[in-house]
């Protein structure tokens, strides 16, 4: 088993940034909250049991893919909107992480291959210790996570998961 942020097992598909980045790819700002928002995104249609590749392959945009699985839930007869639909994907990624935390995973294990760190040959960009624990550190306010890594109670309580 793998952490939700390690870069130990295909952390490309659990938020997969690059063509949102492509306006500004050297920079940390907005990270933390576009990586939040991409793993709920992808949590939700992963429940459904689609490939995340879909999205871009059939309609050339995942927001439209979202709609799409939307529609077809109403009409089978659930009554889910979208911010419903990310709440879903945020509650599967907690109940990951909280599996991972009982498993013994924590901030240590959050971490970016050590290529990341090494300046680029194209550009001579890279992302630095510190960089990379102050984005962590927003990652985890986004969250709901406290300092460590681990969902905060008010959060698993907002996201009516028991413990």
């Amino acid at each position: 088993m793998t952490n939700c942020l390690s870069g130990k097992a295909f952390p490309h598909l659990r938020a997969w940034t690059i063509v949102a980045e492509l306006d500004d790819p050297f920079t940390i700002t907005g990270k933390a909250k576009l990586t939040k928002e991409l793993q709920d995104r992808n949590s939700a249609l992963w429940s459904l049991i689609g490939c995340d590749n879909i999205p871009g392959n059939t309609t050339g945009d995942p927001a439209k893919f979202v709609d799409l699985s939307i529609k077809a839930l109403n009409t089978l007869g659930w009554k889910i909107d979208e911010e419903k639909f990310l709440e879903a994907g945020e509650r599967i990624y907690n109940l990951t992480r909280l599996f991972n935390v009982r498993e013994g995973f924590s901030r240590k294990d959050d971490q970016l291959p050590l290529r990341f760190r090494k300046p680029r040959e194209d550009t001579g960009w890279k992302i630095t210790p510190a960089d990379f624990d102050k984005m962590l550190d927003e990652y985890y306010a986004i969250r709901g996570w406290d300092h460590d890594g681990k969902p905060t109670k008010e959060t698993l309580e907002r996201l009516k998961i028991e413990r």
